[in-house]
């Protein structure tokens, strides 16, 4: 039996032909009169229609079943063209119908919904740094290139989980996107190490972090307090109990990428030793490395260092803090008392910034605005006792053109503790001459000012004095 007949809707113009009462077979589908393809695969994707493959995407609760059409799918990747290739061969076998799916549980919905949304209209709407990887992933799964390329553009600092981020950069040998996820690991460790995400991450990779010399940390305390919660997880996982014994298996070789030398003798006495983690011999080791500091270097002694003794950066004792204003003439319009930070930079194990404020003198009629300059220190990892003396801060304007005017000003001898964290001048230059073209502080090209604060701590304090140049 043969059977014709058209089919019409809004959105297209559909023939089919019936043979011996079985299902409809499509032959042509016109667009309607001003119908775009787009719109056609927009249709297409949200309907259903005429759907000739299901897939099954996910893993528990998190399963969705996704329609999707062969031709444009094949059209995109070469993998599910390989993959329908086989289906045309495999007749029997039920392949791909909508009682039998293709399952696909190495992939989020999510993601397999945004990489669908991109092969049918080019649409990035969902792409988010939510579910950039997971996205990554599968276009690197299916071979889709330029899908790849959009993942990789999503900002690092709005990843969901940066630290699997550099782990699938690894995977694909990614070196520059790999070497933006690592510059944001370091410049946020601090907050990093302390996320769920970290938490995920394998022995190799943890290893590899804890060994950086570049990590910005407010102290080698906080690896640890890191790693035991990621062991403690780990043990979970593995539903074996958190012991001592387990937490130094599961830690394995990450364990020696500690400097436990540079922990305080202090919180090492309160903090790590009652753990029992550490051998007896490891304990005496550190202890000895405090007592007798000249002479870690020798390695045929009774209790040999195993652990790292060499600082990281965030541990250097002198630094610069820049800070771009950017739209400074937008800044100088704003209210008294507005302010703008800049980027963190660790000296000393703590977190500085520069902290630039609108401010007007108390004793001045008029409404000149002044730019008030300081630094700011963040030592909210740090207990209630710490202390950190600054044998100089030298603030000043960086010129913007040779033969520039110098504006410096320079504190001495202060000493930092949880009741003072930032020092600085109220009123270190007035808005009119820092935008004056004529000093060569401002880049009206750019609209532009660049501050810098050059910091030396030491060990002991002296006597606070002050000197503006």
């Amino acid at each position: 039996m043969f059977g014709f007949g058209i089919s019409i809707s809004k959105f297209h113009l559909q023939i089919f032909i019936n043979l011996d009462g079985g299902s409809k077979t499509n032959i042509l589908r016109i667009p309607a009169e001003g119908e775009s393809s787009i719109a056609i695969k927009i249709n297409l994707l949200s309907t259903g229609e005429d759907a000739d493959v299901y897939f099954l995407v996910g893993v528990g609760d998190g399963k969705e079943l996704l329609s999707a059409h062969k031709l444009i799918l094949k059209h995109a990747s070469e993998v599910f063209a390989a993959m329908f290739r086989f289906d045309a061969k495999n007749e029997k076998a039920e392949f791909a119908s909508a009682n039998c799916p293709v399952e696909v549980t190495d992939v989020e919905a999510a993601a397999f919904k945004v990489m669908l949304s991109f092969i049918y209209t080019g649409d990035l709407a969902e792409l988010s740094g939510d579910n950039a990887m997971a996205v990554l992933y599968a276009a690197k799964k299916y071979n889709i290139p330029e899908l790849v390329d959009a993942s990789l553009q999503v900002p690092v600092s709005s990843l969901r989980n940066v630290f699997l981020a550099y782990a699938l950069a690894e995977l694909y040998e990614l070196e520059n996107f790999a070497y933006h996820c690592l510059f944001y690991i370091d410049e946020n460790a601090d907050t990093l190490i302390e996320s769920e995400g970290f938490l995920q991450i394998d022995q190799k990779l943890l290893c590899e972090i804890f060994e950086r010399d570049e990590l910005q940390i407010s102290g080698e305390i906080s690896i640890w307090n890191a790693a035991l919660r990621w062991a403690d997880a780990k043990c979970r996982q593995n539903g074996i109990e958190c012991s001592a014994e387990n937490r130094r298996a599961v830690l394995g070789p990450a364990l020696f990428q500690m400097r436990f030398p540079l922990v305080s003798i202090e919180e090492f006495s309160k903090k790590i030793v009652p753990t029992d983690v550490l051998s007896k011999d490891e304990v005496i080791a550190v202890y000895q490395f405090h007592a007798l500091p000249n002479c870690h270097g020798i390695s045929d002694g009774l209790f040999p260092m195993q652990f790292p003794i060499n600082g990281r950066i965030s541990d250097r004792k002198e630094g610069t803090i820049l800070m771009d204003i950017e739209k400074v003439s937008e800044f100088a319009q704003e209210d008294f008392e507005s302010r703008r930070y800049s980027e963190k930079v660790y000296i000393n194990g703590l977190s500085w910034k520069i902290l630039a404020q609108i401010k007007k003198q108390t004793e001045s009629t008029d409404n000149e605005k002044w730019l008030g300059f300081f630094y700011w220190c963040d030592a909210t990892k740090k207990d209630s006792n710490w202390r950190c003396c600054v044998r100089s801060a030298t603030f000043r304007i960086v010129p913007q053109k040779s033969g520039a005017m110098k504006s410096i000003g320079k504190l001495i001898d202060n000493v930092l503790n949880n009741k003072s964290t930032g020092l600085g001048f109220d009123y270190f230059i007035s808005f009119a001459e820092l935008m004056d073209p004529n000093k060569g502080f401002y880049n009206g090209e750019e609209d532009k000012v660049t501050l810098a604060i050059d910091v030396i701590t030491v060990d002991e304090p002296k006597i606070d004095k002050c000197i503006l140049d």
